[in-house]
C-alpha cells in the first residue's frame, strides 16, 4: 500500500481502463466510437480526471486509462461507509469510480445518435473487475442509491467476484457502441 493510501482517509483509485467497441465487430461505425470516446475523455478531462492514451494496433476502437478523482458521488458514498454493509465496502468504493465514467460515456454516446436510435438499440457498458466481465444497465448507476443496488446486484449474482474485490482491485470498462443506423432514403 502506498504512503498516501495508509494515512488518508479518502479512498485512492487505481486507473480505469476505458474501452470503447463496435457492438458488432463485423459492422463497426469507427467514426462514432471515435467520436464518443473523444467526447467522453473531453468531459472527464473537464471535470478534473487524468486521462491517457493507450496504444493498440486495432483500428477499430478507442482505448484510454482514467485516473478518476473524489468525486460527488464517491464523496456522499464513502460519507456514508459506516452504514454500508462491511462486504459491500470495498465494491461499492471502486464503483462509485466508475459512475462519472460512464455516465460521461452514456452521455457522449446520446449525443451521437438520435433519440429513436438509442431506445432501439443503447450503448451496452461491461465492467470488469480483476478480470472478471459483468453487463450493466447504464440507468443503474445514476446515483449514490444505484451504485449501492448496482453493488448488492453484483453480491447477488456474482458472488465470487464481489468476495474478492478490493479497493485496488482493478476495474476496466468497455463501452459496446451498435453501429448508427441510417435515415431511411426515399
Amino acid at each position: 500500500m502506498k504512503e498516501s493510501q495508509i494515512g488518508s482517509a479518502t479512498p485512492q483509485y487505481n486507473p480505469i481502463t476505458l474501452e470503447i467497441v463496435p457492438q458488432d465487430p463485423q459492422d463497426a461505425d469507427p467514426a462514432l466510437i471515435h467520436a464518443v470516446g473523444r467526447d467522453t475523455s473531453a468531459a472527464l478531462g473537464n471535470d478534473g480526471y487524468v486521462i491517457e492514451p493507450l496504444y493498440t494496433n486495432q483500428r477499430s476502437g478507442f482505448l484510454v486509462e482514467v485516473t478518476p478523482l473524489l468525486n460527488t458521488v464517491a464523496a456522499d458514498i464513502w460519507a456514508q461507509k459506516d452504514i454500508i454493509l462491511g462486504d459491500l465496502s470495498a465494491l461499492v468504493t471502486i464503483l462509485s469510480a466508475a459512475v462519472p465514467i460512464i455516465k460521461h460515456l452514456r452521455k457522449a454516446y446520446e449525443k451521437r445518435v438520435e433519440k429513436q436510435s438509442m431506445r432501439q438499440e443503447p450503448i451496452k457498458i461491461t465492467i470488469e473487475i480483476d478480470g472478471s466481465p459483468i453487463l450493466i444497465e447504464v440507468p443503474d448507476v445514476e446515483n449514490a442509491e444505484g451504485i449501492l443496488k448496482l453493488a448488492q446486484h453484483i453480491q447477488a449474482n456474482h458472488p465470487i467476484v464481489a468476495g474478492k474485490v478490493t479497493p485496488q482491485s482493478k476495474l476496466n470498462i468497455k463501452g459496446h457502441v451498435p453501429k448508427r443506423s441510417l435515415p431511411k432514403r426515399r
